[in-house]
């Protein structure tokens, strides 16, 4: 009866680990990356003592940690992020970083709009972000511009301000290839 009863727990873990598991980049394609984050929004609105304690009202803060933490589920080894201070991270900012950190590519992720008029009322912002994938020679392989609409409850939006460029940010950065 004890082989019966240890069966199932075991298949749910083994399922559970599997679901849980990175993907695997395809063999040839991009793996060692960095992020750089810009934005032209100098600050985002402040929803709580954390957030502003933490820095997580600074955008290129909350850009970083979420593009990071996106590629790294999607099988890239990410292995430096930096903040850029200027609004749109130059090609040479980038290049330089690439190279210090002996990637394969950059990740750039700028929010470009941010509109949270609509947070209040209909749990909802508009958010633009730009994103591009650069190598080590400066050459763009990839951009694209990315509006997003992202709706959470109205309890989060009134606490927690950045759940929707956080939401943004996941959803953008899925499609970089």
């Amino acid at each position: 009866m004890r082989p019966a009863r240890i069966l199932p727990a075991l298949l749910v873990s083994v399922v559970l680990t599997a679901c849980a598991a990175p993907q695997v980049r395809p063999q040839g394609s991009i793996r060692k990356v960095v992020v750089v984050a810009g934005s032209r929004v100098d600050v985002l609105p402040s929803g709580s003592f954390r957030q502003d304690m933490i820095g997580e009202s600074n955008p290129r803060t909350v850009i970083a940690r979420q593009t990071e933490a996106v590629l790294a589920e999607r099988g890239f080894e990410v292995v430096a992020t930096r903040q850029s201070q200027a609004p749109v991270p130059l090609t040479d900012e980038v290049v330089s970083f690439i190279q210090q950190n002996k990637a394969e590519a950059g990740v750039v992720v700028i929010l470009d709009w941010l509109d949270t008029s609509g947070a209040a009322v209909m749990g909802r912002v508009d958010v633009v972000l730009r994103l591009g994938v650069v190598d080590p020679s400066g050459q763009v392989l990839w951009t694209d511009t990315f509006r997003s609409q992202p709706v959470v409850s109205i309890y989060q939006a009134q606490g927690d301000w950045n759940s929707f460029l956080r939401r943004a940010v996941i959803d953008a950065v899925q499609v970089v290839p």
